[in-house]
């Protein structure tokens, strides 16, 4: 039975590695990816501020942007540094239908929630995405995420949020950004309690905070964010 699985693997699966385009080993091989490249990926280790996840400290305290301007949740994280094999994962999963990637990629964030150390939430809340781009692209990257995370630790993903619009960030300050009004975003099913909000990547926090205020203001008592990747710099994806 397992060389006949093996032989359909073979026949119907990609053969080749999506990041290195090496031989796919079908032990250890995972969402069309192989072991090697899967062990390459590159992990926040060290201090990191304890509120933005940011590396950019010396010990972990929070940051000065932080300080000078706390964000409207308790705490964030992510696997690692947009960089290397993590962004090939991402720009995979964004960008060319690689929907399969999810499902590791929700294990490795569920390890980061684990390695942060932070209580259990009541809720898993996914970013919404706007109709029309989940049209576009066939499916909710961070929704899936959410799912994943969910799954992974035994918590209820709930769909709580939608996206009313994007409000334009070009040119603003980070500390302008995180002042989004949280109109942006609907809350369409309250959660009461912790909640724990899912991301693909955490570039300048503005969307984080835009939700975790729509989050609070219906009745959230702590919103804590954990994203596959993180930008090295607050900014756009480079």
């Amino acid at each position: 039975m397992a060389k006949l699985a093996e032989a359909l693997a073979l026949t119907f699966l990609p053969s080749t590695c999506a990041i290195c385009s090496g031989a796919l080993a079908w032990s250890g091989s995972r969402a069309g990816i192989c072991p090697g490249c899967w062990g390459r990926v590159v992990r926040h280790t060290g201090p990191l501020c304890p509120v933005c996840g940011s590396p950019e400290v010396a010990a972990a305290e929070p940051c000065l942007a932080c300080r000078t301007a706390p964000p409207p949740w308790h705490a964030a994280a992510s696997v690692g540094p947009y960089e290397g094999t993590l962004r090939d994962l991402v720009l995979l999963f964004k960008t060319r239908g690689r929907d399969e990637i999810a499902g590791p990629a929700g294990m490795m964030m569920a390890d980061a929630f684990r390695r942060a150390g932070w209580s259990r939430p009541d809720a898993v809340v996914s970013v919404p995405m706007t109709w029309l781009r989940r049209l576009r692209r066939g499916y909710d990257q961070a929704g899936l995420l959410g799912h994943a995370v969910a799954r992974e630790l035994g918590l209820p993903f709930v769909r709580a949020m939608r996206r009313r619009g994007r409000g334009a960030q070009v040119g603003r300050s980070r500390s302008e950004r995180l002042r989004l009004p949280a109109a942006t975003f609907a809350v369409r099913h309250p959660v009461a309690g912790a909640v724990l909000l899912i991301d693909d990547v955490f570039t300048t926090g503005a969307t984080a905070a835009s939700c975790a205020r729509a989050l609070l203001g219906s009745g959230a008592k702590e919103i804590d964010v954990l994203t596959f990747a993180r930008t090295p710099q607050p900014g756009r994806i480079p």
